[in-house]
């Protein structure tokens, strides 16, 4: 018993199925790549902000202490001869505080607010920011409280005790 076969012809697709499927991986290629570049920028961010802390040598970091107990103690002796004026001598112990973690860490925190430079967690910093921040900035009598000759000692005994 013979039997016949008929064949169909081979499936094929047309080129707009083709095209559509392109297209379509394209799109999904393109969204990967996005995706990838999205998240090596928020990396590459991140890294960028972190802040790293250079501690200088011993003998580097005693003679920067040095430095600075001596521009407080001078500060602090103007302000005793009305040589300075209290937001003056606020603004100076700002400047010198700054100077000395800039110094003594590496950081530049003078291009930082005072919540930035909490957030650094630097042991006593913080206190000292409190210390002179308001009054450094008050145009009114809200620094009329502050002792001044008071934050200057707690300013020394920071930089006495820095490590």
């Amino acid at each position: 018993m013979d039997t016949t076969v008929t064949l169909q012809p081979p499936f094929e697709y047309y080129p707009w199925v083709m095209v559509l499927a392109a297209f379509f991986a394209g799109i999904a290629i393109l969204l990967i790549i996005m995706a990838f570049k999205f998240f090596y920028e928020k990396h590459k961010e991140r890294r960028k902000n972190k802040i790293v802390i250079q501690k200088p040598t011993r003998r580097a970091l005693t003679l920067i202490k040095g430095e600075y107990i001596s521009k407080l103690q001078m500060l602090a002796g103007s302000y005793a001869n009305n040589m300075v004026s209290k937001r003056e001598a606020y603004q100076r112990l700002s400047l010198f505080i700054r100077g000395f973690v800039h110094e003594a860490t590496g950081i530049n925190v003078e291009n930082y607010t005072k919540d930035e430079i909490k957030s650094f967690g630097i042991r006593k910093l913080d206190e000292l920011m409190e210390e002179y921040y308001i009054p450094e900035f008050a145009e009114d009598g809200r620094a009329d409280e502050k002792d001044f000759v008071a934050s200057c000692s707690r300013a020394l005994g920071v930089v006495r005790k820095w490590s």
